[in-house]
């Protein structure tokens, strides 16, 4: 009669054994474990997303801090702002122009060999253009703000104006007159300004902040502000139905400001 040997017994119950365990799972020690080690990296992610963010708008601010000292050396240098062909304290583009100011797309994105003087404010705009050189007619194109600014040494020769433009969020700034009624013809109601397109509320408070020291509720009262129409101001920087990421458009003004 044959016997089976007690080690051979022994090795198949062990590995039965060992794969009745394998078998019953994780413990609720490993899975709260796993869920601890998943907690800290989707924290830390989220810090990491808080922090490339503070970032941006932090160079957003910065870079239309320098666009508005840009334009102000260009005025102290040359005796008037960068576009105003006339001579006239106005940039002569004005945003009630119907141009798709959202997109960019009136922006050079090619860089010219040279900057040329344009032959008279009525000459279809050429890439590179600047203000005649004699005639005192305003010379509204969208361009042009930017293209002096290169002449003047202000801003990178070797940059195109949708580069020079881009605010950091997204968005693009720009330098024109904003006008508050449809129809103008006074100066009181005519504001050297800088329009930034796609910039979220928490980033224009940030801005606010900056600028006029404070970032109340109240959108309607300082250098920077909110617009919807590019005509009116919003009361508030946040509507009922929004968070503080909405993005909205925002007018800065650097010269002087609106009642």
């Amino acid at each position: 009669m044959l016997t089976r040997h007690p080690s051979g017994w022994a090795a198949r119950r062990a590995t039965r054994a060992t794969r009745l365990q394998t078998q019953r799972g994780f413990s609720l020690i490993e899975i709260a474990l796993a869920l601890a080690v998943m907690g800290v990296l989707i924290g830390m992610t989220l810090k990491s997303q808080e922090l490339l963010e503070q970032y941006r708008q932090s160079q957003f601010v910065t870079k239309v801090q320098t666009l508005v000292a840009n334009a102000r050396a260009h005025r102290s240098t040359l005796g008037r702002w960068p576009g105003d062909c006339n001579r006239d304290g106005l940039v002569d583009y004005s945003f009630t122009t119907t141009v798709p100011l959202r997109t960019g797309d009136a922006l050079d994105y090619a860089i010219p060999i040279e900057l040329e003087v344009a032959e008279s404010s009525g000459a279809t705009y050429a890439l590179g253009d600047v203000c005649p050189p004699t005639t005192l007619q305003p010379f509204r194109q969208i361009n042009v703000p930017f293209n002096e600014l290169k002449r003047a040494s202000l801003t990178l020769p070797g940059e195109p104006n949708r580069k020079s433009a881009s605010h950091g969020l997204d968005g693009f700034a720009y330098l024109g007159t904003f006008e508050t009624a449809a129809s103008v013809t006074r100066l009181e109601q005519q504001f050297n300004a800088l329009v930034l397109t796609d910039v979220s509320i928490q980033a224009a408070r940030r801005l606010a902040v900056t600028i006029d020291g404070h970032d109340g509720s109240a959108a309607d009262t300082g250098r920077v502000r909110r617009t919807e129409d590019l005509q009116t101001f919003e009361a508030l920087w946040t509507a009922s139905d929004e968070t503080d990421l909405a993005r909205i458009t925002v007018v800065v003004f650097f010269d002087r400001i609106p009642p």
